[in-house]
């Protein structure tokens, strides 16, 4: 709702539609299959909160579809069920007013139908109103004004279904000609005031809480085999290792036995998932002929994916300018920090930690997240996503990990790196987990950048192309100078002993210089560092303790 670059919630469902898409388009043309890999692609491709549960919905219609040849009322009506369960179940504290909401009473409606397409014209016809409840339900789009995002892109989902059940053409965003449906558009005419494809407010709220999901550790870092383990400080470096992926249809093998056969052969990164009708398979190693040669064992394979580790690596830093460390030692534990910009990259490298790039307008996919997991090569791993948006992919990626991993449910990156800072390797994993817990709720946050809309927000008016500034998430100054606003912000707060200011890519020292003596003269006994954090859309973020 606030008019900020955030992470954009039809750009995270459209991630994870397309990543569905792509898999299904793999499978063979059966309702079974095809749901199956949908399911599987959505959920490596789920990117947000939205993309999360998005996954999830996927997830119930794969497995209420197994064994059918088609689509009817009950089948659906149990899809329907079973995609709320883990919808709701992803999420830990669901909001009102939200895709979660919406999907519930679509839910509701086609429970006892008997006719699929019935069933599917009537979730389609109780989502528009469903969709615009989510205004009057949910407190901040109230204020703002607006539809929930996640329902509204979820209602544009079943009804291109329906379009295609149809025939019909679906009116979109570019003004098509087809004649209005009997529902959707044509609800606006019956009063409802519901236009389903206007503008919306950002989805479902983000879980709180810190999750574990355990298990047996991880085994030891990537080696050929014979080779000695990655805590054998003679390790290879594993130069020249590749980057191997490709699909097994109708396996012969399960993905447990294969992802053991190529961890014992002392391949890297080893993701291997998927059920019975299909297997995806992404390692590194030194011998990629011998890891297809593993997938060629269980049965035919497809998109074959074979790619030089140091040539990517050397485009991915001509390209971000950011430096891949090189392999480590394994470590009992481990961190991995989401971080928006390649200033933050090297601060989170400087302390033995793992970056990965992401932030408010690109959230990392849940396939991301766990290649960072596995790339931190300790028995525990502690991932910061540091943006409210990412925290459900995180989690998500935390239950596909082999190992330990815990996820600290960091909402911005102040929050982020004070719990970096208390990261000390030497801990137990557990006192490292409460240290870095106890920093980051002990720290306070404040925003800068300009507003990508005019808005109200908590009863202000916001300009387009204001400076603005959050503290801790709420709207609590803006002008037309940022550092203004900045000052203003750091004017809330009760008291710092600490303040650090990460200045954006578009800033210079000087600027940056000046900031740190605004926030000096609001708090004159605090200690207030500078640093290049190198993020986009947003020209200071602070962190004050």
């Amino acid at each position: 709702m606030y008019p900020v670059p955030d992470g954009d919630t039809g750009t995270n469902m459209l991630h994870t539609v397309r990543s569905a898409l792509a898999h299904a388009r793999t499978a063979e043309p059966t309702l079974a299959a095809v749901a199956a890999a949908a399911a599987h692609g959505a959920l490596m491709g789920a990117r947000g909160n939205s993309g999360v549960i998005l996954s999830q919905i996927l997830r119930g219609m794969k497995e209420a579809f197994a064994g059918h040849e088609y689509v009817d009322g009950p089948s659906l009506a149990a899809a329907f069920s079973l995609a709320k369960t883990h919808a709701y179940t992803a999420v830990t504290q669901p909001a009102p007013g939200t895709i979660l909401t919406a999907l519930a009473a679509m839910t509701d409606a086609v429970q006892g139908a008997s006719d699929g397409d019935l069933a599917l014209r009537t979730a389609v016809e109780v989502g528009v109103e469903a969709v615009e409840r989510t205004k009057d339900d949910n407190p901040m789009n109230r204020a703002a004004g607006v539809v929930d995002a996640g329902a509204r892109g979820l209602w544009i989902l079943l009804d291109g279904a329906l379009a295609e059940v149809e025939g019909r053409q679906v009116m979109g965003l570019e003004g098509a000609d087809a004649p209005a449906a009997q529902f959707g558009r044509s609800a606006r005419v019956s009063g409802h005031g519901f236009d389903p494809y206007a503008s919306s407010a950002a989805g479902a709220s983000a879980p709180s809480g810190p999750i574990t999901a355990g298990g047996a550790s991880a085994p030891s870092g990537p080696r050929n085999a014979g080779a000695p383990a990655p805590s054998d400080p003679m390790a290879s470096d594993w130069a020249g290792a590749y980057d191997v992926q490709f699909l097994i249809t109708d396996p012969k093998r399960s993905a447990e036995e294969l992802r053991a056969d190529m961890l014992e052969f002392g391949a890297d990164c080893v993701l291997v998932v998927g059920d019975e009708t299909a297997v995806k398979v992404h390692v590194h190693t030194l011998q990629p002929d011998q890891i297809i040669r593993i997938g060629l064992g269980a049965g035919r394979i497809g998109d074959v994916v074979v790619e030089d580790l140091d040539a990517m690596t050397a485009e991915h830093e001509r390209a971000t300018g950011i430096v891949v460390a090189p392999p480590h030692p394994r470590a009992s534990v481990g961190v991995v920090a989401v971080v928006p910009g390649d200033g933050f990259s090297e601060i989170v490298r400087s302390v033995g930690a793992t970056p990965l790039r992401g932030g408010a307008t690109m959230n990392p996919s849940t396939e991301e997240l766990l290649d960072a997991i596995r790339s931190a090569n300790a028995d525990h791993v502690v991932v910061l996503p540091n943006d409210r948006n990412v925290i459900l992919a995180a989690k998500q990626a935390a239950q596909l990990a082999e190992g330990t991993v815990t996820v600290i449910p960091t909402q911005n990156v102040a929050q982020g790196m004070s719990a970096l800072a208390s990261f000390d390797p030497a801990q137990e994993a557990s006192a490292v987990v409460r240290a870095m817990e106890q920093a980051s709720t002990a720290t306070h946050g404040i925003e800068v950048t300009r507003a990508v809309r005019a808005s109200e927000v908590e009863g202000q008016k916001v300009r387009k192309g204001e400076a603005i500034a959050l503290l801790d998430g709420r709207l609590v100054a803006r002008g037309d100078d940022e550092l203004d606003v900045l000052a203003a912000a750091a004017g809330k707060l009760e008291s710092a002993e600490l303040v650090t200011v990460f200045y954006g890519s578009g800033v210079g020292p000087e600027r940056a210089e000046r900031a740190r003596e605004r926030i000096r003269a609001v708090h004159p006994d605090a200690e207030v560092e500078v640093l290049h954090g190198g993020q986009p859309h947003y020209p200071f973020l602070v962190s004050a303790e």
